[in-house]
């Protein structure tokens, strides 16, 4: 574990070196993130911070040679790409999502989790439901990487608590700790580098894909507990995709309406939105490692607690209650 530690302390170099040289790259290029009417930040900013994240989780796992999470990454590495190539040229969101498929049906196949092992003859479908799971959260961390430093500490957030439900996955959630965090000394408010659709599909889908290996036929509820580590993220796109669907607004279109979204007014309240979305992520953690421990009642009041303080959060703005 100690030399687990040391390869995560490369993977922070590795990307925190890298962040300001894809900084030069990008302005010199003119890849920039240009502010409009939906965005958060009012400077044209790089949106190439995934890949500093992904060349120090790849360094890190090359130091530490572990003997599992190499397909993982590979799969999570191509999603990154992905992202990378609409960071680029725009995608369009059928070929993206596509794209994202292909990379969460790879992994299912070569490496199924252990919930579709127990599955028996409905394994089929469990398989179909975890691509669907890498799918859906790849996209709401993609949706939720919208302000300052935000997606970056949700990650690491969630990262601690996949390892406290699943320390199978230490190894590689030690090195993408260390990259995550040297990414985002670089992206907290105000951010000089944003993750990008390449880091938020990156880090999306490693950290889902964690999560798919937590528990099995020994432990039934890890499962669902993984799922609730990332709960904060997960409550607000649905909710904010059903309030949007409910008013007859087309779910597929850019906006400006997520909760967290609603509740930072101006750039110089990222930093606090950002804090809190993390403290809720704390929060929807414990309620993971409660139901883990199988004290389901608790556990799901807790989880119902913080759901419900992420929808009363934008009644601290009274122009949002007519909306």
């Amino acid at each position: 574990m100690s030399w687990a530690v040391v390869c995560g302390g490369v993977a922070f170099l590795v990307a925190g070196a890298l962040a300001p040289l894809l900084v030069r790259f990008a302005v010199g290029r003119n890849l920039l993130d240009v502010p409009n009417p939906r965005s958060s930040h009012e400077i044209p900013t790089p949106r190439l911070g995934g890949v500093a994240v992904i060349a120090g989780a790849w360094v890190g796992m090359a130091l530490l040679r572990p003997e599992e999470g190499w397909t993982l990454l590979v799969c999570a590495t191509f999603a990154g790409m992905v992202g990378l190539v609409d960071d680029f040229g725009n995608l369009h969101f059928g070929v993206k999502a596509a794209g994202q498929a292909v990379a969460a049906l790879a992994l299912v196949l070569v490496a199924p989790p252990p919930f579709s092992e127990a599955a028996g003859s409905l394994a089929p479908l469990a398989l179909a439901v975890a691509v669907l799971w890498l799918v859906a959260l790849m996209n709401a961390f993609n949706f939720m990487d919208g302000i300052d430093g935000i997606s970056g500490g949700t990650a690491v957030t969630n990262a601690v608590f996949l390892f406290a439900l699943a320390p199978d996955g230490a190894t590689v959630l030690a090195v993408f700790v260390g990259a995550a965090l040297g990414f985002l000394a670089w992206n907290l408010a105000p951010a000089t580098i944003f993750l990008g659709d390449s880091g938020s599909h990156f880090v999306g889908f490693l950290l889902g894909g964690a999560a798919l290996y937590a528990g099995g036929e020994a432990a039934p509820l890890l499962p669902l507990a993984a799922v609730v580590v990332f709960a904060p993220y997960l409550f607000d796109t649905a909710y904010t995709l059903l309030r949007r669907l409910r008013a007859g607004k087309n779910i597929f279109a850019a906006h400006r309406e997520h909760i967290y979204q609603r509740i930072t007014p101006s750039p110089t309240f990222h930093r606090q939105v950002s804090i809190l979305y993390c403290g809720l992520a704390v929060v929807s953690g414990i309620a993971a490692v409660i139901l883990a421990r199988g004290y389901v009642f608790p556990g799901i009041i807790l989880l119902l607690a913080c759901c419900a303080t992420i929808a009363l959060l934008p009644r601290i703005r009274p122009e949002d209650r007519e909306r």
